[in-house]
């Protein structure tokens, strides 16, 4: 018996998101979800001045992903407000429900990567990213974290 790779991106499978954020520290094949199949007009207009055409996408998020930014998010990372579960399953709720959205891109060495950077306050400042990837027309899940809103009266200081 052969023992199979953690991501064997040759048979993804699909299955609920709610499923997914359970596989967070589980050895497991290559699984993805389907957070939203389809993007707002909001999205859409936005992408579109930076030279993106975003018709036909939809947001997914890989556990990949997710391992990713527990890492360097989660409990055990140094950051003062790590993510847990109960996060993660905020994001469709952000996607929909954001704050403010802005187009970046990130010049890595390796290659340039077109983001979309969403920002809502649920008590704490939530920071959701995405790579827009237009070879299969989706938005996926790059990072996730959190701070804590600054107090306005503290800002002066």
């Amino acid at each position: 018996m052969t023992d199979k790779k953690p991501f064997d991106k040759e048979h993804p499978t699909k299955i609920p998101f709610e499923e997914l954020i359970k596989l967070i520290n589980q050895k497991c094949d290559y699984k993805f979800a389907i957070v939203d199949n389809e993007v707002d007009e909001e999205l859409i207009a936005l992408a579109k001045k930076e030279g993106v055409d975003l018709k036909g996408y939809k947001h997914v998020i890989e556990i990949s992903g997710i391992r990713h930014s527990e890492k360097r998010h989660g409990k055990q990372s140094k950051d003062r407000e790590p993510l847990s579960i109960e996060d993660y399953l905020l994001v469709p709720f952000i996607i929909r429900n954001r704050d403010k959205v802005s187009v970046s891109t990130s010049k890595s060495k390796r290659h340039k990567m077109n983001l979309l950077v969403y920002e809502k306050q649920i008590g704490l400042n939530y920071y959701y990213v995405e790579e827009i990837r237009t070879g299969n027309k989706s938005l996926a899940f790059q990072t996730m974290y959190k701070r804590a809103t600054k107090n306005p009266s503290e800002e002066g200081l």
